[in-house]
C-alpha cells in the first residue's frame, strides 16, 4: 500500500524528533512512499526562508531523494473537485495545499501519513495514519 507523507512528518524527521518515523521509512520499500508536490514545495520554501538556506535545502534533498514526487493527474483533479465541493457544502474548507495533498492521496488509493489528523479526518474516504503517535 502506498503512503503519502505530509510536511509535518518530514519536518519532525529533519528536526531529529521522530526516530519511529525513520524506522518506518527504513522498513518500507522507497517505491511505497510518495511526496505530494505541495509537501515538496513547503519543505523547499521552509529551507529557502531559513537562516541557513543551503544547509536546509541539502537536508530536504537528502530526505526526499529516495521517494517519487506525486503530481496531479486527471483522477487527482476529480478528487480535488469532489473534496472541495463536499467541504464547502459543510462549511469546513481546508487550505489549498492540504486539499491537493488529500486529493492526490485519495486518488491513488493510498494512506496519508500526517500529524494533522483532525483536519484531514473531515475528508470522506481518506485513509490516515499518524506515525508520530506510534
Amino acid at each position: 500500500m502506498p503512503y503519502f507523507i505530509d510536511t509535518n512528518i518530514f519536518v519532525a524527521c529533519l528536526r531529529g524528533r521522530a526516530p519511529q518515523v525513520r524506522e518506518k521509512f527504513l522498513q518500507l520499500p522507497p517505491r511505497d512512499i510518495l511526496v505530494p508536490f505541495q509537501v515538496l514545495a513547503k519543505l523547499m520554501l521552509g529551507a529557502a526562508k531559513s537562516a541557513r538556506p543551503e544547509h536546509h535545502a541539502q537536508q530536504v534533498d537528502t530526505i526526499v531523494k529516495p521517494f517519487a514526487v506525486a503530481w496531479p493527474d486527471l483522477a487527482a483533479v476529480e478528487h480535488y473537485v469532489d473534496i472541495r465541493t463536499a467541504l464547502a457544502k459543510s462549511g469546513t474548507l481546508i487550505s489549498q495545499p492540504d486539499l491537493w495533498i488529500a486529493a492526490l492521496t485519495r486518488a491513488a488509493n493510498a494512506t496519508l501519513v500526517t500529524h494533522n489528523t483532525g483536519e484531514f479526518a473531515r475528508i470522506p474516504g481518506l485513509l490516515l495514519e499518524n506515525w508520530l503517535a506510534a
